[in-house]
C-alpha cells in the first residue's frame, strides 16, 4: 500500500505542477531539490518527506491537502 500511496502522490502533484505550468525543472529550482528528485517522487518511486510536501505546497501555492490522493485511489473496495 505504501508503494500504491506514492504513486498516486506522484501523479497529483504532477497535475497540480503542469496546471500551475512549471516544468518539473521549475519546481526543483523553487523547491531547492533536486530535478532527479522531483523525477523519482512524481513517478512514485520514493515516498516524500511531509516537511517536503509543505515546501511543494508552499511553492506550488497550494494546500497539502491539495497535494494528497484521493482515497478511493488507496483504497480499493472490494464488493
Amino acid at each position: 500500500m505504501k508503494k500504491k500511496i506514492a504513486i498516486e502522490f506522484g501523479k497529483k502533484l504532477a497535475e497540480i505542477r503542469k496546471d500551475k505550468g512549471l516544468l518539473q525543472k521549475d519546481l526543483s529550482q523553487q523547491c531547492g531539490f533536486s530535478l532527479n528528485y522531483i523525477g523519482i517522487v512524481e513517478r512514485g518511486e520514493k515516498s516524500i518527506s511531509l516537511e517536503k510536501v509543505f515546501i511543494i505546497a508552499s511553492v506550488l501555492g497550494c494546500s497539502v491537502h491539495d497535494l494528497m490522493p484521493d482515497e478511493n485511489a488507496i483504497f480499493s473496495v472490494v464488493e
